[in-house]
C-alpha cells in the first residue's frame, strides 16, 4: 500500500475544504433562488387574482357604459339632453311687493322658495338681495333705493338685510295681530273646511296649546254645527280631530238641506200664449217628426214666396213655411224653434191675445182689428190674422 505524503494530504484536504465551501455557497444560493421562485409564484398568483378582479370590473363598467349610452340616445330622441337631470326647475318670480304690510309674509316666502330652488343662480348674499331689489315697487322700492345708491353694507349681508326689511314692512307684533284676528274669525255661511283653513293659518303664529285652540275653533263655528257636535259622546283629543268632526258635521247638514230642497214641490209654469195658440193647429207628433214624401221638397227654403204663392197657400189653408196642411208657420214642425222664439219674444203680449177678447187689439203687423166678445170673428178671420203673423215669420 502506497503511502501518502503529508504534503499531498494537505493539498487534497485544502481542495476538499474549497469544494465544501463552494457546495455550501451553492446550497445557500439554491435556497435563495427557491425562495425567490416561491415569492414570484405567490406574486404571480396574486397578480392573476388581481387580473381577474380587474377583468370583472371592466366587464361591469362596459355594461354600465352601454346602458348609459342607450339612455343618452333615448333622451336625445325625446328632445332632451343628459344635462337635463341637473337643470334647476323653472319657477316664476313673485309679484312685485309695493310695501303692503299684509302681503309681506307671502312675498318673502316666495322669494325664499325661488332662492332655494335656484342655488346656482343666487349663490351669494349680494345676488339674493339683488333679486329682492328687482321685485320691489312703491314704498318698498323707495326704501331700497337709498341703500343701493349709498352702497350700504346691508347689500352684502342677506340676514341683516332681511331683518331690516322685516322691521320696515313686516308685522313686528305678529302674535298679537294673529290673536285679534282669530278671536274675530267666524264660519258664517261658508263651509267648515274653509273656516278651518283660515283658522289653521292664524293658529300657526299663536303659541297656544291644543285645548285653547279647540275652544276658540268651536266658538267660531255656526250654531247648527255646534249643536250637531254635542251628539259626540267624547271630547276631541286634538285640534285636528276637532276640525275633522266639525267638517263632517257641516257636510251632513249641507246634504240634509239639499235633500229638503229636492223634496219641496215646484210650482208648474203657467202656459204661454205661444203654447196655447199652437195646440189647435199642431199635428200629431209622429206626423210632425216624419215628413211625407210630398213634403220633402217643400221643407227646403227657396227664398221669399211670391204673392201668388202666398195667396194660394192662404186659400188652401197651407203653411207659409213648408206648404203642408194642418198647421201654420208659427208652429211648423219643420221650422227651427229658435226663429219662432225670437218672433214671439219680440211680440207684445197684448198683440197676441186670444181672439174673442174684448177691446181693440193691435196685431204685430200694425193692423188694428176691433174684436169684442159680442162680435167674435169667424174662423176664417182668425186664420187670416194668423196667416199675417206666419207671413211675418216667414219673411
Amino acid at each position: 500500500m502506497a503511502t501518502v505524503s503529508a504534503q499531498e494530504y494537505q493539498s487534497v484536504f485544502s481542495e476538499f475544504q474549497g469544494l465544501q465551501e463552494k457546495f455550501v455557497a451553492l446550497e445557500q444560493e439554491n435556497q435563495r433562488l427557491l425562495g425567490d421562485l416561491q415569492q414570484i409564484a405567490l406574486e404571480k398568483q396574486q397578480t392573476q387574482q388581481q387580473h381577474g378582479e380587474l377583468q370583472k370590473q371592466h366587464g361591469e363598467l362596459a355594461l354600465r357604459v352601454q346602458q348609459l349610452e342607450a339612455t343618452i340616445v333615448a333622451l336625445q330622441q325625446q328632445g332632451s339632453s343628459p344635462q337635463g337631470y341637473h337643470k334647476e326647475p323653472k319657477i316664476g318670480l313673485p309679484v312685485k311687493f309695493d310695501g303692503t304690510r299684509s302681503q309681506f309674509r307671502g312675498f318673502l316666502n316666495q322669494v325664499r322658495l325661488v332662492i332655494q330652488m335656484h342655488p346656482s343662480r343666487y349663490p351669494t348674499d349680494a345676488s339674493r338681495i339683488g333679486l329682492i331689489g328687482t321685485l320691489l315697487s312703491g314704498s318698498a322700492l323707495a326704501w331700497f333705493a337709498p341703500l343701493l345708491e349709498k352702497q350700504s353694507p346691508l347689500l352684502n349681508n342677506y340676514e341683516d338685510f332681511i331683518s331690516e326689511f322685516k322691521a320696515c314692512f313686516g308685522d313686528t307684533d305678529s302674535i298679537r295681530t294673529a290673536i285679534n284676528k282669530i278671536r274675530r274669525l267666524r264660519q258664517g255661511d261658508r263651509p267648515a273646511s274653509a273656516y278651518a283653513a283660515d283658522f289653521r293659518l292664524l293658529a300657526s303664529d299663536i303659541p297656544w296649546d291644543d285645548q285653547a285652540l279647540m275652544e276658540q275653533f268651536r266658538y267660531g263655528l255656526r250654531n247648527d254645527v255646534k249643536d250637531l257636535l254635542l251628539t259626540f259622546p267624547e271630547e276631541p283629543k286634538s285640534l285636528t280631530e276637532a276640525i275633522s268632526r266639525a267638517v263632517r258635521c257641516d257636510n251632513r247638514l249641507f246634504e240634509r238641506r239639499s235633500e229638503r230642497q229636492l223634496q219641496i214641490p215646484r210650482p208648474r209654469p203657467e202656459p204661454t200664449y205661444a203654447s196655447v195658440a199652437a195646440k189647435p193647429f199642431a199635428r200629431d207628433v209622429s206626423q210632425a217628426n216624419t215628413p211625407t214624401p210630398m213634403e220633402i221638397d217643400t221643407m227646403r227654403r227657396r227664398g221669399p214666396l211670391s204673392e201668388e204663392e202666398k195667396q194660394r197657400r192662404r186659400a188652401n189653408r197651407l203653411c207659409l213655411y213648408c206648404g203642408g196642411p194642418g198647421h201654420i208657420a208659427i208652429n211648423c214642425p219643420h221650422r227651427p224653434r229658435r226663429q219662432v222664439n225670437q218672433i214671439v219674444a219680440c211680440t207684445k203680449p197684448e198683440s197676441i191675445l186670444p181672439l174673442g177678447v174684448s177691446d181693440s187689439v193691435n196685431s204685430p203687423l200694425g193692423v188694428s182689428d176691433s174684436i169684442n166678445s159680442t162680435n167674435s170673428p169667424s174662423i176664417s178671420n182668425k186664420f187670416e190674422i194668423l196667416s199675417h203673423l206666419e207671413e211675418e215669420l216667414n219673411d
